[in-house]
C-alpha cells in the first residue's frame, strides 16, 4: 500500500502523539519535538491519511545531529520507511551545516537496517544500577558542590565541550531546559570555578542519572566521585529505591567509577549508529 511523505505541520501534534503511544518501534523521552512541528528536519508518513510514521532529527549547535524522534506503525516495512523519510531529512541536516548524523538504537528494531543505509556502528552503551546502600569514601579536597543556577549555564555547556566529544554536545538551551526539569543538577566548584556537573531525573521508584561531566584539566583528583555521591543521596532523599545510569562498554575509567560505587550491569544494551553526511 502506497505511502505519502510530507514536512510535519503544526495540526499533526495529535497523530505524532497517538503513534508514539500505540507502537513499540518508537524512541523512548522523545526530545522537546512539539516546538519543531514547522521544521524541515521533521517528516510523517501517511497511509490512507493517518501517520504511520515519523521521524525527527536536530544538531543543538554540534556538528553532529542526533535522531530524536523516530516512531514506525508496527505494519509498515523500516525499510521502506527509511527510504522515504531519510533524503529529505538529510538534505536538511545539510543546510544546517551537521556533518553527522547519530542514531541510539533503543529497543534493537532499526538497528537491523541501518547498515543498508550508510549507517556504520560506533560504540555501544551499556546500563548499570545499583540497589543498594553502601557508600565508599571520597577524597576531593578544595571542591565545593552545589545546586545549579541559570547563571552557570554557559559554564556548564563549556564543561560539556571540554570534557565530551561532539557526539554528546548540549547547547545552552538544551542545559536550561534540564536545569528546569530534573530531579538533580548540581555542579563542583574549584576556587569559584565550574569545573564539572551532575544531571538526573526521578522515575519512582527508581532514578536515573543522566550526566556526570568533570573538565579534562581537573580530571583525577575525585571530582567524579564527589558529584556521583551528591546525587545518589540526593535521589536517596528523593525516595528513589534504584539508581540507573547509562555509560559506554569501552569507557573503562568510568566503569572503574560506577563499580566503586556499587554500580552492577543490567543486561542492557544500545548499539550507537552514525551516518557521516
Amino acid at each position: 500500500m502506497s505511502m505519502k511523505v510530507r514536512r510535519v505541520r503544526p495540526g499533526d501534534w495529535s497523530a505524532v502523539t497517538a503513534l508514539n503511544q500505540r507502537t513499540r518501534r518508537a524512541l523512548p523521552q522523545p526530545w522537546w519535538w512539539e516546538e519543531h512541528l514547522t521544521d524541515d528536519l521533521f517528516i510523517v508518513v501517511e497511509q490512507k491519511g493517518v501517520v504511520v510514521g515519523t521521524f525527527f532529527a536536530w544538531p543543538d549547535e554540534s556538528p553532529v545531529a542526533w535522531v530524536r524522534l523516530a516512531a514506525l506503525d508496527a505494519a509498515v516495512n523500516v525499510d521502506e520507511w527509511l527510504n522515504l523519510v531519510l533524503p529529505p531529512v538529510l538534505g536538511g541536516l545539510r543546510r544546517h551545516g551537521a556533518q553527522k548524523l547519530a542514531w541510539m538504537d533503543y529497543g534493537g528494531w532499526a538497528g537491523p537496517h541501518l547498515r543498508a543505509h550508510g549507517f556504520t556502528p560506533l560504540t555501544e552503551v551499556t546500563t548499570l544500577v545499583k540497589f543498594d546502600r553502601a557508600m565508599p569514601s571520597v577524597n576531593a579536597t578544595n571542591i565545593r558542590v552545589r545546586p545549579a543556577s541559570d547563571a552557570d549555564i554557559p559554564a556548564i555547556a563549556a564543561v560539556d565541550r571540554a570534557a565530551f566529544t561532539p557526539y554528546w554536545w548540549h547547547s545552552e538551551a538544551t542545559m536550561r531546559r534540564k536545569a528546569a526539569m530534573s530531579s538533580h543538577f548540581a555542579i563542583a566548584e574549584a576556587a569559584g570555578k565550574v569545573v564539572g556537573y551532575a544531571e538526573g531525573e526521578l522515575r519512582l521508584p527508581a532514578a536515573h542519572l543522566n550526566r556526570i561531566a568533570v573538565h579534562p584539566a581537573h580530571q583525577g583528583h575525585g571530582i567524579g566521585a564527589l558529584l556521583l555521591r551528591d546525587a545518589i543521596r540526593d535521589f536517596w532523599r528523593q525516595g528513589a529505591e534504584q539508581i540507573t545510569l547509562n555509560t559506554q562498554s569501552d569507557n573503562r575509567c568510568s566503569q572503574r567509577l560506577y563499580r566503586r560505587f556499587g554500580f552492577g550491569p543490567t543486561g542492557d544494551f544500545m548499539t550507537m549508529w552514525e551516518l557521516q553526511l
